[in-house]
């Protein structure tokens, strides 16, 4: 009964807490979780413990709880949407640039939620080991034991590759937009963004991995550090830390590493010279691996974050503040605007303002644009391109099958190869190419070709898409142009709603192209919801009224009530 009473009574202290300002709190004499040792700008009851690290991307927080639920907060801390999985999950969620959550089930369905809190997809993987992954076009890699799968941002596979052994660090992106991940063997392993694999031997399995310019920076636990430059399988000593290695990071030509006795050591990547090394807030012993602490490097600073707070160091070691936390229950997040968020052991996500510098991003958008591309959106010629009878009916129609039955079990390392061909078929209408010796493709098989894009379509390639749906005049292709679109379901940029636009306000009335258009708007905003969702909501609009054709004004209707 006494177990019950305590219980209950730190609920209700929860319940008020998250009820009260930060200052309001303090005056009611609130006491509990963190705030011993600091005072946060606000506080939300989460129901439940959070077992993960907070994810932040597009202006939100989430949070992953011990019940199977996901809940989201503005970086002010208000409340936007609590999902539920229907079963427990791991501890590990990842967000894409226009704010999809990624997570998976204890049963293996990787499940994918969007910014409002809609579940788009499930699919059925293996127990995910770690984050999922999420590559330049939004394409995820997620790693489950011996296992790393590759899909598109809507769920389709790209590919599976079965390892030697399991990951200990990583898989985390590289500078190529591929994986780079070292196995318990020792092996280092770099994997494309489409499956190909090289290896490297290191002996044995590394403390951490450091990707620094022109490479990777490998440091074993022993102190022990070493080069690997870009397709080189030999490495370069570059110095030896006086203490076992846990965790690493790096910014342009210099690496940090976290020492076993908690202090930093910073050293030069072009010679090895170590540069300086500080204590930080971790104390000898708390942190046994790179599960326990995240390091983060940036123009504002290095940080080192741990269950017990935050450290801040400048570029010559001196520490410029330190967050203290207690009863976190997981690793705390920060965000680029330098608030601190950690969820309790009471049940409690905190919010601490830590400083007032902005990390500097290039932002689209959404969230930050990505670092690079996979040069999808205009792929070098296809390796059909030079054959004369490329777009011959009956060869083009097993080279099709062939493909079809390929996207089954993934189209690896031919992505790019089947991207260019789909695209010289499904825009061969359109293309210099045309002439009375090359006509047009058949209507049929450029929509098969532009639905197969759909499928294992990059977002990359929207712009292509679009383009078709504008300027193919056969209404089939152009609603398989749509349709495709839709499939693929990421726009951040908003260039598909843009060319949708222009056919909807242009009185343009083909039926079937109207609903295909309808049905990729709601897909598209779905996926990506506002402030795209806003303006493809004004869309949808438009298709519902009465100059509208009947099939498409309904399935205005129908898109728009699924986004309410």
């Amino acid at each position: 009964m006494t177990n019950l009473k305590k219980t209950c009574a730190a609920l209700l202290l929860g319940f008020l807490a998250a009820l009260l300002p930060a200052a309001e709190a303090e005056k009611a004499g609130y006491s509990g979780g963190q705030e011993n040792a600091a005072v946060p700008v606000w506080r939300q009851a989460l129901a439940g413990e959070i077992i993960g690290v907070p994810a932040i991307q597009a202006g939100t927080v989430t949070a992953v709880l011990d019940g199977g639920n996901i809940r989201a907060y503005t970086l002010e801390g208000r409340p936007l949407w609590d999902y539920y999985a229907g079963g427990k999950l791991t501890p590990f969620v990842s967000r894409a640039r226009e704010g999809t959550s990624y997570v998976c089930r204890l049963n293996g369905e990787l499940i994918a939620v969007n910014r409002a809190g809609r579940e788009l997809w499930r699919v059925k993987n293996s127990l995910v080991s770690s984050p999922v992954v999420i590559g330049w076009d939004g394409r995820l890699f997620a790693a489950a034991g011996q296992t790393i799968s590759c899909y598109t941002a809507s769920g389709y596979i790209l590919w599976r590759r079965d390892l030697e052994a399991k990951p200990v660090l990583g898989p985390f992106l590289n500078r190529n937009g591929g994986i780079t991940a070292a196995l318990e063997n020792g092996k280092l392993l770099d994997i494309s963004s489409q499956g190909k694999v090289e290896e490297r031997s290191l002996g044995e399995a590394p403390a951490a991995l450091v990707p620094v310019s022109g490479g990777i920076a490998v440091i074993h636990g022993n102190g022990r550090s070493r080069l690997f430059r870009d397709g080189s399988a030999q490495g370069r000593d570059l110095t030896k830390l006086r203490e076992t290695a846990v965790a690493g990071v790096s910014l342009e030509n210099r690496a940090a590493a976290l020492l076993a006795s908690g202090s930093v050591t910073v050293f030069s990547v072009p010679d090895g010279r170590v540069l300086w090394t500080e204590p930080t807030h971790i104390r000898a012993g708390e942190v046994q691996g790179p599960q326990d602490v995240k390091l983060i490097w940036d123009e504002r600073g290095l940080y080192v974050l741990s269950a017990k707070g935050v450290s801040c160091l400048d570029e010559r070691g001196r520490k410029i503040w330190t967050l203290t936390i207690t009863g976190a229950a997981a690793l705390p997040a920060l965000s680029e605007d330098g608030r601190v968020f950690s969820g309790g052991r009471d049940w409690i996500l905190y919010a601490y303002k830590t400083e007032d510098r902005v990390l500097a991003v290039k932002q689209s958008l959404y969230g930050p644009a990505p670092e690079g591309d996979y040069g999808l959106g205009n792929p070098p010629p296809s390796p059909w391109a030079g054959y004369y009878y490329k777009f011959d009916e009956i060869q083009m129609g097993a080279e099709l099958a062939k493909i079809t039955e390929q996207i089954k079990n993934g189209v690896g390392e031919h992505e790019t190869d089947y991207t260019a061909y789909l695209m010289e078929i499904g825009s061969s209408a359109t293309g210099p190419q045309i002439s009375p010796a090359h006509p047009p493709v058949h209507v049929r098989q450029r929509g098969e070709a532009l639905a197969l894009l759909g499928l294992i379509g990059s977002r990359e390639i929207i712009p292509f898409l679009a383009g078709v749906y504008v300027r193919d005049r056969d209404p089939s292709v152009r609603s398989a142009a749509a349709e495709a679109i839709g499939r693929i379901g990421v726009d951040p940029e908003g260039v598909a709603l843009r060319a949708f636009s222009r056919a909807i306000t242009t009185n343009y009335r083909d039926e079937q192209v109207l609903v295909s258009t309808a049905v990729a708007i709601g897909s598209l905003c779905r996926f990506s919801g506002p402030p795209l969702s806003e303006a493809g909501l004004k869309l949808l609009g438009i298709l519902e009224r009465d100059f509208m054709p009947a099939r498409a004004r309904a399935q205005a209707r129908r898109e728009t009530a699924s986004l309410r």
